[in-house]
């Protein structure tokens, strides 16, 4: 039947259309199977990483981004001598932190100490410090209580002495977490505040390797302390026996203790009869830093 059909179809010139279909077939095909790059259009969804979509893919990688160099010491220098003390603690900072050898660290955390120093017993911000609207009611004892700081350190910062406050007077106060760590094998001590570097200071510790090693807190803080000797003879502030310097600040075992000395050149030895001794102006720096309660790490 279809060579019958095709036959008659040719007498009516349906061979030239049966043709020009096959041929029309013949290039669909050829350009359905051709490989081609999609079109896109106005009404075309386009994919992208900021569309939501899966970003596009390239067989040449892109360049990873170069980490920035850590800060230059002496750059840092002169951002301290600018005065721009929290630009410079935050490089510091980094700077330290992209130093594994303890050498090479020391003069970055001694820097580190000097610029802690200056912002602290200050009125410059800092992002431990927090402003205190003072109320009615309100006393030096009891914010220092409330904030885990010191009288001292409030007044150091605010700039003023004595007790008196006024009610709506704005207080800058330093709040945050102090720990320290005494190493007896070097004789120095470490503080930290919020588990970060904060000052580096040398001590006098233990003759015979008597400072006892543990885990201990400051539960007394004294200025102008008198010395109780071992036989039970006192010894008042100034007097030439007295061998607790300027400030005492006890721990929580018997007779031991952080303190100034009045031989500063003892400091960084094995010296005293067992307490921890530092310069009498460190002490006193200490003195103003540390509330009660502060932990206190002594190691070999």
């Amino acid at each position: 039947m279809t060579d019958i059909y095709i036959r008659q179809s040719r007498r009516r010139g349906g061979c030239v259309a049966f043709s020009f279909l096959a041929i029309l077939l013949a290039g669909g095909g050829v350009w359905l199977f051709w490989p081609h790059s999609p079109q896109t259009s106005a009404d075309s969804p386009v994919t992208s990483g900021l569309a939501g979509g899966a970003p596009p893919t390239s067989r040449r990688s892109s360049p990873s981004t170069p980490s920035a160099p850590p800060p230059d010491l002496d750059a840092i220098e002169q951002q301290v001598e600018a005065g721009r003390l929290r630009e410079a603690r935050t490089d510091l900072y980094a700077l330290r932190d992209s130093l594994s050898d303890p050498v090479q660290r020391r003069p970055v955390e001694r820097l580190l100490g000097d610029v802690h120093t200056r912002l602290v017993f200050s009125d410059r911000p800092m992002e431990e410090k927090t402003t205190h609207i003072v109320r009615s009611g309100d006393t030096v004892g009891e914010l220092a209580r409330t904030y885990g700081t010191t009288p001292e350190l409030i007044r150091a910062i605010n700039g003023f002495e004595g007790n008196l406050i006024r009610t709506g007077e704005r207080l800058q106060i330093l709040q945050g977490v102090f720990r320290v760590e005494v190493g007896k094998r070097r004789n120095e001590m470490e503080v930290y505040l919020d588990g970060r570097f904060f000052k580096r200071y040398r001590v006098g510790t233990g003759t015979h390797n008597s400072t006892p090693e543990g885990d201990y807190k400051i539960t007394l803080r004294l200025e102008h302390p008198v010395w109780y000797r071992p036989d039970g003879q006192s010894f008042p502030y100034g007097h030439p026996e007295n061998l607790l310097g300027t400030h005492y600040l006890k721990l929580d075992t018997p007779g031991i203790g952080l303190h100034g000395t009045w031989e500063p050149e003892s400091v960084g030895s094995q010296s005293s009869a067992g307490c921890v001794r530092l310069k009498n102006e460190e002490i006193q720096e200490l003195y103003r830093l540390l509330p009660e309660g502060t932990a206190v790490k002594i190691v070999e």
